[in-house]
């Protein structure tokens, strides 16, 4: 990771600040300050490990909200319809991402579902790793249910042409 004259220098307070609010971690912090202040690479490489990768991007992430939206308009109306033989309750669960291929995608649901709280009332499988790949599944439901007004009032033959539009083409 290369960062800036200017940003490591902000860092290197930052861990200043920590060496003197955690005093049971203060040699390690005071280190990390070091390695920052003198620009050792490979120390701020290893310091900024568990940062993934670069932000994801918007594209992505709107990706990812519009399949929620979509999946949370779907369980609603499956919850509430009055017939809804022929849809098995397993279709309207929200599988996830595969974990392999699309990471990135996963994870942002993960954080949307479970930190940021969104869609409380959404199906979804335990871990959200669906396995396989999903996104062009997910595409093709979100073309029908944008076809259906894309709004979260569904009614059974919309409710049945998004999930049908799941299967393989």
């Amino acid at each position: 990771m290369k960062l800036s004259r200017s940003e490591r220098w902000i860092l290197a307070n930052q861990y200043r600040i920590l060496a003197a609010l955690e005093p049971d971690q203060a040699a390690t912090h005071r280190g990390n300050a070091e390695a920052l202040e003198r620009g050792y690479a490979n120390a701020i490489d290893r310091l900024s490990a568990h940062i993934v990768r670069d932000d994801t991007n918007r594209k992505e992430s709107d990706e990812v909200d519009e399949i929620l939206s979509m999946f949370d308009a779907v369980q609603r109306a499956y919850r509430t319809l009055e017939d809804n033989f022929g849809i098995d309750a397993w279709r309207v669960s929200f599988p996830g991402f595969d974990r392999a291929t699309e990471e990135d995608y996963l994870g942002y649901a993960h954080f949307s579902l479970s930190h940021e709280g969104r869609y409380p009332n959404m199906v979804t499988e335990a871990s959200l790793d669906a396995g396989r790949p999903m996104l062009r599944d997910y595409r093709r439901m979100v073309d029908e249910w944008k076809k259906r007004g894309g709004s979260a009032e569904l009614e059974r033959q919309d409710v049945i042409a998004i999930l049908n539009a799941r299967k393989e083409k």
